[in-house]
């Protein structure tokens, strides 16, 4: 019987007797099955799409505020850009608005989003008695 490697290192595991050659056959084919189960794993790693990353909040740039609803905003994610609107006018209060948070709850029409500070004038004249503030906005996304 050749001698292996294992057994010059190893004789008295893989010596020259019927078991320890039993013993050398055992080891190769562990070997064997770990590369195997190695080259599955790298494979299957190498072939998976990569992991989508949640967006990350925007950053709070610009004036903040909150904004009663005329409308629901369950269509409105952090990030998107958006147009706020009076009900009923075909022109946009504010064009360039990011949202920062939506309401959990429909019990409480209120929406969060940051503005340019030349925008905030033209928003708080509409937010006067009659106006938004007791009708509410409307919020539309990539209305820009």
């Amino acid at each position: 019987m050749a001698t292996s490697r294992l057994a010059q290192h190893l004789p008295s595991l893989f010596g020259p007797s019927r078991r320890a050659a039993w013993r050398l056959s055992l080891v190769r084919r562990g070997l064997a099955a770990a590369a195997l189960l190695l080259a599955l794993h790298l494979t299957l790693g190498a072939t998976r799409p990569a992991a989508v990353e949640a967006p990350s909040p925007p950053r709070d740039e610009g004036a903040a505020i909150s904004l009663p609803l005329a409308a629901p905003a369950d269509h409105l994610s952090p990030g998107d850009e958006v147009g706020v609107y009076l009900p009923g006018r075909s022109s946009p209060v504010v064009r360039d608005a990011r949202v920062l948070g939506t309401p959990e709850d429909s019990s409480a029409p209120v929406v969060r989003l940051t503005f340019r500070q030349r925008d905030v004038e033209a928003l708080l004249r509409e937010m006067g008695p009659g106006r938004g503030a007791d009708t509410g906005f409307v919020v539309v996304r990539g209305h820009v």
